[in-house]
C-alpha cells in the first residue's frame, strides 16, 4: 500500500511517517524543498517536490497511492488571507489534483483541528453535531478546508479528523511554557480554576488518524480526537511541577496586558509580514474558558482508544526535550 503524507516534516505529520514506515507501507512525502526535510531527514520515504498552493505540482504526488494524509497547513500567519490560500486554496488543489490522477484512491484522510469546531461557551463537551463556531481566523481556515473536503466525498472516500491541542516530542509550541514552568513561573490569566482543556499524546493521535484511514465508516465522517475527559489547567500544572522537579510560583496576568501584548503582537505581523505565536487570535483562544471536545464518536466508530496518559506523556515530552537539550 502507497500512501501520501503532506505536512510530513512537521510536528504530527513527521510521527505519522514514523508509524506508517513502523507499518511497513510504502511512504511518499510532499515537500517544498529537499533542502529543509527536519524529522524526515534519514527516513525510508519517497520525497515528491512540490507545493499544495501550486495546483501544477501535486499530480506527480498522488498518482497511485492508495491513500492521502492531509496534514499540510499553516498555523501562524501575518494575514488572514495567508490563511486562506495555504488551509484552504492549498486543501482544494490536493484534492483536485486526487480527483484528477488518483482513480484508485482508497480514502482522503483531512486533518482538521478542534479550532475548526471552536471552544464551548456552556462548560459541555462539544461533539461533531455542534454548529461549528470558529474564533480565530485559523479556526476559520479549518472550517472552510472540511467544507472542501466534504465536496469531494462522492468522488473518492473522504473523513476528516480534528486533533484536540496535541503534544509531545517535537513540538515547539509547548516548549516555550514548559521553558518558563522550569524558571519557576506558572503564568495564569483570567479564571485558571475553571479553564478546561482537551489534550492527547500525539502518537496516539497518530494512531486515530491511521485507524480513521483504515476503516469502512461512511465517507464524510468527522471525529475529534482527545482523551475521554478534559483536563482543568490546575491539574496541568501540578502534574508539570511533579514530572519536572519544580516548585513554580503562579504568576497572574491580568486579561487586558495579554489583549495589549496580541494587538501590538498583530501590528508587528502585518508591518513585517511575519508570522507571530502572540497575536489577537491567540488571545481569544488562550482567553476561551472551556476547549474540551467529546471523541466518544472516535471510540465507537474507529475503536480509538487512547493509550498515554498525560501524566506518562508529560514524562515521555520532558524526558525528549532534556535529551535534545531543549530544556
Amino acid at each position: 500500500m502507497r500512501v501520501l503524507v503532506t505536512g510530513g516534516t512537521g510536528f504530527i505529520g513527521s510521527h505519522l511517517v514514523d508509524a506508517l514506515l513502523s507499518a511497513e507501507l510504502e511512504v511518499r512525502c510532499l515537500v517544498r524543498s529537499r533542502e529543509k526535510l527536519r524529522w524526515l531527514k534519514g527516513a525510508d520515504v519517497e520525497l515528491v517536490e512540490g507545493d499544495c498552493t501550486a495546483s501544477d505540482t501535486l499530480d506527480a504526488a498522488v498518482k497511485d497511492v492508495d491513500l492521502v494524509f492531509h496534514a499540510a497547513g499553516t498555523l501562524w500567519a501575518a494575514r488572514e488571507a495567508d490563511y486562506v490560500r495555504h488551509n484552504v486554496q492549498g486543501t482544494r488543489n490536493l484534492l483536485g489534483a486526487c480527483k484528477r490522477s488518483c482513480a484508485g484512491l482508497r480514502r482522503f484522510v483531512y486533518v482538521s483541528s478542534q479550532a475548526a469546531s471552536g471552544p464551548s461557551t456552556t462548560g459541555k463537551l462539544r461533539s461533531e453535531s455542534d454548529p461549528a463556531e470558529p474564533i480565530t481566523p485559523y479556526g476559520a481556515s479549518k472550517l472552510a478546508a472540511e467544507t472542501a473536503v466534504l465536496a469531494y466525498r462522492a468522488y473518492f472516500p473522504v473523513v476528516i479528523v480534528r486533533p484536540c491541542a496535541v503534544y509531545g516530542p517535537r513540538d515547539t509550541g509547548f516548549l516555550a511554557y514548559l521553558r518558563v514552568v522550569q524558571r519557576g513561573f506558572l503564568v495564569e490569566f483570567g479564571s485558571v480554576e475553571e479553564r478546561t482543556a482537551s489534550l492527547c499524546h500525539v502518537h496516539d493521535i497518530v494512531r486515530g488518524m491511521i485507524d480513521a484511514a483504515h476503516s469502512q465508516v461512511a465517507s464524510g465522517s468527522v471525529y475529534f480526537l482527545a482523551n475521554a475527559e478534559p483536563y482543568s489547567w490546575h491539574e496541568v500544572e501540578n502534574m508539570l511541577q511533579r514530572v519536572m522537579g519544580v516548585e513554580a510560583k503562579r504568576l497572574k496576568i491580568p486579561g487586558w496586558i495579554l489583549v495589549l501584548l496580541g494587538t501590538l503582537g498583530q501590528v508587528y505581523g502585518r508591518i513585517t509580514g511575519k508570522s507571530v505565536m502572540l497575536n489577537r487570535a491567540r488571545i481569544a483562544e488562550l482567553m476561551a474558558q472551556h476547549w474540551g471536545c467529546d471523541a466518544s464518536r472516535a471510540r465507537r466508530e474507529l475503536d480509538f482508544t487512547p493509550e498515554i496518559n498525560l501524566n506518562d506523556g508529560l514524562l515521555d515530552v520532558i524526558r525528549w526535550y532534556k535529551k535534545e537539550q531543549w530544556l
